[in-house]
């Protein structure tokens, strides 16, 4: 059975009624991040996930996928995904971007980190995205593969922010854009 929560439905801890410790309905905000059980005083500290997402360049143009699943199904997104337990984001945005592309990166070089909000199964992750301009040496095995549904290659000043997936993503691409026409000669 499942108790209404005492919590803002905006909040990550909205969809969380009973203590992980002791199983009782008896949990309480202790600050914006944590709950704490009234009953066995057990805390529980939310904190945001960490993705990668990769710049890859095809020529002048920006690879980008095709969300096959949601959240923000059909939208477009920049490869990557979660970074895993004991795996450091360039081990993630390596493996990510295999899994989704069938293609390997060559080089990984960071841009920027950009707090997001994602919400699957109606529950909210923060997240912390780390984006990385990348290179590949070879993209003649490119293929949707894993949560894409497809790709598409653009010039990056010419995406559509609107049409991205994510808050995170348009920031990042603006971020992208601002260290392209800086490092423009």
């Amino acid at each position: 059975m499942i108790t209404h929560s005492i919590f803002p439905s905006g909040a990550p801890y909205a969809h969380f009624t009973h203590c992980p410790r002791c199983g009782k309905a008896s949990l309480g905000k202790i600050e914006n991040r944590a709950i704490q059980c009234t009953e066995c005083d057990f805390i529980f500290y939310f904190n945001c996930a960490s993705s990668t997402a990769a710049f890859i360049f095809h020529q002048d143009k920006l690879l980008m996928g095709i969300r096959g699943k949601d959240p923000q199904k059909g939208m477009l997104d920049f490869p990557g995904g979660f970074i895993e337990f004991d795996e450091t984001a360039e081990q993630a945005l390596a493996r990510e971007v295999e899994e989704e592309l069938n293609i390997k990166i060559s080089s990984a070089t960071y841009l920027t980190s950009v707090p997001n909000d994602y919400i699957y199964a109606d529950v909210l992750y923060k997240t912390t995205d780390l984006y990385f301009i990348c290179g590949v040496e070879d993209i003649s095995n490119l293929k949707a593969m894993d949560d894409v549904a497809g790709f598409r290659l653009a010039l990056p000043e010419e995406i559509d922010p609107q049409c991205l997936a994510f808050e995170s993503g348009k920031k990042a691409l603006q971020c992208l854009l601002e260290y392209l026409n800086s490092h423009v000669k």
